[in-house]
């Protein structure tokens, strides 16, 4: 009897067992995404590959995320469309891609010349309404977080650029405000996702390039084309990057996964940053080792080009009211940073 009364016990509790395993299962939330960038590449593997593992350390597996690399599903150039469409709950997205629908979105990914420099940006964003602005341009379309900061990037050319004179009748690739800047210096400027870069060079189609920092920059190959780099960075600082979400995906999540894809997004664009210099350092060495010739503009070459970075943001200001509005919050924001941030900082 005691034996019987045993085994039904055992098979009452295999029973609840595979229950409420079936209810963890169906608990599982399961998103799908995409990456503008290589997630095999430096870039990808200091953005959005660390965010997938925040999110699923932290939700302790109640989050899995299925990431697949850029152009598997849609061209990088279309993860804002995807993630809008529903056709992905997620994706890495750098706003210059939207340029023209969305002209104020350049100011949440870089400005030109040092203008909102690395401190600046991430402190505007997080600390001085940037990221509700971000948020309040989409508006119900989707939900967006910043994802991915770069280090400092240069610029690789076939020829030396030794002034802003240079730049004239080259053939640039670039992306952002910095399209704007090069234009005013008489450069004819493409927009390319990062896989076409190197062979747009390799067959003449473009002299110069702006990328992103020096190990992205190795990986793709830009050291053997290109015989010069140059900075500092006139055309932009850092880059800010996106995970944008879809509405319905982040309107399903209880809040406490809500808050887990939040504070993931924060803890892999801060961990992904120093990670980034570290393998920025590295490589650096390899281009030196290479033979490229790196050169830096003169300071009164800088100054030109921060002046023409104010023309153009004053510019868009008056064709956009958006636009003028996160750039007269990033004015405000500064004028009430700098003066305390000039005190503490050495000259």
């Amino acid at each position: 009897m005691k034996r019987k009364w045993v085994f039904s016990v055992g098979v009452a509790l295999l029973g609840l067992t595979i229950l409420c395993g079936s209810a963890f299962a169906a608990g599982t939330v399961r998103w799908k995404g995409q990456s503008c960038f290589g997630i095999a590449s430096p870039l990808g593997q200091h953005t959005i590959v660390l965010w997938k593992k925040f999110v699923e350390e932290m939700s302790g597996g109640r989050m899995k995320i299925t990431l697949h690399d850029a152009g598997e599903i849609v061209p990088p150039t279309k993860i804002y469309d995807a993630v809008k469409d529903g056709l992905l709950d997620f994706g890495l997205n750098t706003p210059a891609w939207q340029k023209g629908k969305y002209p104020a979105g350049d100011l949440f990914y870089t400005l030109p010349a040092g203008i909102l420099e690395f401190n600046d940006l991430i402190l505007w964003l997080y600390g001085g309404g940037g990221k509700e602005l971000e948020q309040q341009m989409y508006g119900d379309e989707l939900v967006v977080f910043p994802l991915g900061l770069t280090p400092p990037e240069e610029i690789w050319s076939k020829r030396p650029i030794k002034t802003l004179a240079d730049i004239k009748g080259l053939k640039i690739r670039a992306a952002g405000l910095s399209m704007d800047l090069w234009e005013k210096l008489g450069a004819s400027v493409v927009l390319l996702p990062g896989g076409e870069v190197l062979p747009s060079l390799q067959r003449g189609l473009i002299d110069a390039t702006e990328m992103l920092e020096a190990s992205y920059d190795y990986t793709l190959g830009l050291h053997e084309v290109c015989k010069y780099r140059f900075g500092p960075p006139v055309h932009m600082s850092n880059n800010i990057f996106q995970l944008l979400i879809k509405t319905k995906s982040w309107k399903a999540l209880p809040p406490d996964l809500k808050a887990i894809v939040e504070k993931a997004a924060m803890a892999a664009t801060f961990q992904g940053y120093a990670d980034f210099w570290q393998s920025t350092i590295e490589f650096n060495k390899k281009i030196e080792a290479y033979g490229t010739i790196t050169t830096k503009l003169p300071k009164e070459e800088q100054a030109k080009a921060r002046a023409l970075g104010f023309q153009i943001l004053n510019e868009k200001s008056r064709k956009d009211p958006y636009f003028k509005k996160v750039w007269e919050s990033q004015k405000a924001f500064i004028a009430k940073y700098k003066p305390y941030y000039d005190l503490t900082k050495f000259d």
